[in-house]
């Protein structure tokens, strides 16, 4: 079996005044949850990023590095690890330009010579310690946590996790998944999953929905395919739509579908944390987690509505540079 393991990152710098002009071009009216700044807003932190999946996963096969065609004057692209990918490349261009991660994510698996297996990071996940190729694979399958969430919609973002559970909802039936897969999904590797999946296996015959960890996700490039195979009419409306939109799905429903067919192996999702820069108690709780390496995976939320981002984003990045001060191979020199 090919043992490779590539990482997808997924950037877009939202400073870029070409960018913002072409996005002004052709924005709809919409909400600002789906289509404003702290969608595309740039933190100046993707050399950390780089830095981290060097010292903290030097395994990676290939990196690659997926933008609408922007590149950090910063970035080595000579790196043999690196490729770089636009959207052009591997997605139709019936669906560009688009602006909307969902569309984005979902042709993964169209991308040249992706490896079979790997792993879907976003601009705002990050490794903070080393990690081995089995906190994502083991077995021949993708590494994932299993458990039970309800639905609490407080936002426009839970309408695609709401079309994603439905699509399972038609396919599974949850007492058979849990009957068939109990070790995975009451699994003592991750007690508090274990606890949530028990307080709600009952009394419902349906999935009222999967937890969420917001962190970076393994995958198999042919869990892609089938699902492509089995909705592609639901997949291609998403990927046509420019911005996020009520009707899309999204690469949770991959997720959702390999947990109710059991075809993951469990483990705890303690090894990382999701945290929001708002407030400064949650400022101070990031640059604690970062720099004390806390967790081996961040994933930092842009929720920051204050006045004062360039003092936040410092703060941020002294606290990358505290474990990660020196540049990375894929950093060009001086820059």
């Amino acid at each position: 079996m090919n043992d490779k393991i590539d990482f997808i990152v997924t950037w877009v710098d939202g400073n870029d005044e070409a960018w913002r002009k072409r996005k002004a071009a052709f924005a709809p009216t919409g909400s600002e949850e789906l289509i404003g700044v702290n969608r595309y807003r740039d933190w100046g932190l993707m050399r950390y990023w780089f830095r981290g999946v060097e010292k903290f996963a030097p395994w990676v096969n290939k990196v690659f590095f997926v933008t609408c065609g922007q590149i950090p004057s910063w970035l080595n692209t000579e790196h043999p690890k690196l490729k770089l990918v636009s959207h052009e490349e591997y997605m139709p261009a019936s669906a560009l330009p688009t602006f909307n991660s969902n569309s984005i994510e979902m042709c993964f698996n169209r991308i040249e010579s992706l490896a079979e297996r790997f792993v879907l990071f976003n601009d705002d996940m990050f490794l903070i310690d080393y990690v081995e190729p089995t906190l994502f694979f083991r077995d021949g399958l993708p590494c994932d946590f299993a458990a039970l969430d309800t639905i609490i919609p407080n936002g426009e973002f839970w309408h695609v996790i709401v079309n994603d559970m439905i699509l399972i909802n038609q396919n599974f039936s949850k007492r058979k998944c849990l009957r068939e897969n109990w070790g995975k999904w009451y699994s003592l590797k991750d007690v508090r999953s274990m606890r949530r999946t028990l307080l709600l296996s009952h009394p419902w015959k349906e999935f009222s929905g999967m937890r969420d960890f917001h962190l970076a996700l393994p995958y198999l490039k042919s869990e892609f395919e089938a699902m492509w195979e089995r909705f592609p009419d639901r997949l291609n409306a998403t990927v046509h739509h420019r911005f996020r939109s009520n009707e899309d799905v999204n690469h949770w429903l991959i997720r959702y579908w390999r947990l109710a067919s059991g075809q993951f192996h469990p483990l705890s999702q303690r090894y990382g944390i999701f945290e929001g820069i708002s407030t400064e108690k949650n400022i101070n709780k990031i640059d604690d987690l970062i720099s004390g390496q806390k967790r081996k995976e961040i994933c930092i939320n842009d929720s920051y509505h204050g006045d004062e981002f360039e003092k936040v984003q410092r703060r941020l990045q002294k606290a990358f540079e505290s474990i990660l001060p020196e540049p990375s191979s894929f950093e060009k020199i001086g820059r």
